[in-house]
């Protein structure tokens, strides 16, 4: 690879470039062999559409931040001149910059590179929550057709925030590597750890919001586990619980759970709020913050082109809650515990993320990691009709 450095390192950065897109394809490949052989996609090619899609957006993604400061560029320079990699090792920022560390320093990929390669970490992420659909929510669609899981699953706004180096991409990747993982817990331990690992490394409060949303959902059960495996699930809940407790409160710097009470998230939701892409929330009551989290912005912000494809998705997403609060309400009982857990995750994290959006546009961002949660909700919710036509 040195050999090929020319000037302004353009050659080495074609090189790295091709060589991270030809071994992503080569994975992409393999997985979706994999997974084609144990799902029943319609239409039949969709992982791919679902990657190409992906690609798309990942491409405007990089032509749209190229004339800003983004947070890629500081995740990307802080690897460099770092001869001991474990310097980087602690949950929180710096933890991006550790995963970052042997692409630069052992591989040599430039910040294109690197752009690509955790961008993919966002498609599986998104890949792993489809997944979790498919299997836990039953439509019947035309066949060769999309459904409304695969329309769903091309929400612009999942794939653009998460198609950087940066928490957003590794964030969704460890989250749906936990959904997929809770989704056959008895069989897919290994898949719960390395999320719930990647989770506490990058936000651990996230993590904890997530095991408070088990104990919840478990608690509220009665169907679809096994009453050893409640119990177990609950128990180690708790023992997860009161562990994440402590190291969540030195995080946050602060001598409660209340994360409103948190010197660090007031200081960091004050840093946000100076941002320019968006409306300044750091002033709603709590009630406001989560529904701006949620559903803005809409068509009303007139935030430009950008903001209008935003509100025609935040609509969709307004539609999608009510539509699950109406079948939940209905058909609570036919819930399992998983669903549950899935509510009451999507729920708490949301609370904890919107604490430190200070504007719309950070809102935007952040909330690609726990929207999925309530796809998947609303994807139950639409197997309570009659039939889907």
């Amino acid at each position: 690879m040195v050999a090929l450095y020319g000037h302004n390192g353009i050659i080495l950065e074609k090189m790295d470039i091709v060589i991270a897109i030809i071994l992503i394809l080569l994975i992409n490949s393999v997985i979706i062999k994999f997974i084609s052989t144990r799902y029943d996609f319609n239409p039949g090619n969709f992982p791919w559409l679902l990657f190409l899609f992906h690609v798309i957006v990942t491409v405007f993604y990089i032509f749209y931040t190229s004339d800003s400061n983004s947070d890629s560029w500081s995740y990307y320079i802080v690897p460099h001149g770092r001869d001991d990699w474990f310097s980087m090792y602690e949950s929180g920022t710096k933890f991006i910059s550790f995963l970052a560390w042997p692409l630069i320093q052992i591989f040599g990929f430039s910040f294109l590179s690197n752009m690509i390669v955790f961008s993919y970490f966002g498609y599986l992420g998104i890949l792993l929550f489809y997944l979790t659909a498919k299997e836990n929510a039953k439509l019947n669609t035309p066949k060769n057709k999309m459904g409304p899981i695969e329309l769903v699953f091309l929400l612009p706004n999942l794939h653009f925030w998460t198609s950087s180096l940066g928490k957003g991409s590794m964030s969704l990747f460890a989250i749906g590597l936990f959904a997929f993982g809770l989704s056959r817990f008895n069989r897919r331990i290994p898949w719960m750890l390395l999320g719930s690992y990647v989770i506490y490394m990058i936000r651990p409060h996230i993590l904890l919001a997530v095991v408070i949303g088990i104990l919840i959902g478990i608690f509220l059960t009665n169907v679809g586990i096994k009453p050893v495996f409640k119990w177990l699930i609950f128990i180690l809940s708790l023992l997860i619980f009161s562990y994440l407790s402590e190291s969540v409160l030195k995080f946050t710097d602060t001598d409660s759970l209340n994360f409103t009470t948190s010197s660090t998230f007031s200081h960091r939701t004050a840093e946000l709020s100076k941002a320019t892409s968006g409306v300044d929330i750091q002033n709603y009551n709590q009630l406001e913050k989560v529904l701006t989290f949620w559903f803005r912005p809409l068509f009303f912000d007139q935030l430009g082109a950008f903001g209008l494809i935003a509100s025609i998705e935040n609509a969709c997403y307004i539609f999608m809650f009510f539509t699950v609060i109406q079948r939940l309400f209905l058909n609570w009982s036919k819930f399992n515990g998983l669903f549950k857990i899935f509510l009451f995750s999507f729920i708490l994290g949301s609370v904890v993320l919107a604490q430190v959006s200070g504007n719309l546009g950070i809102a935007l961002r952040q909330k690609t990691q726990f929207m999925p949660f309530l796809f998947v909700l609303y994807f139950k919710a639409l197997t309570f009709k009659k039939k889907y036509q």
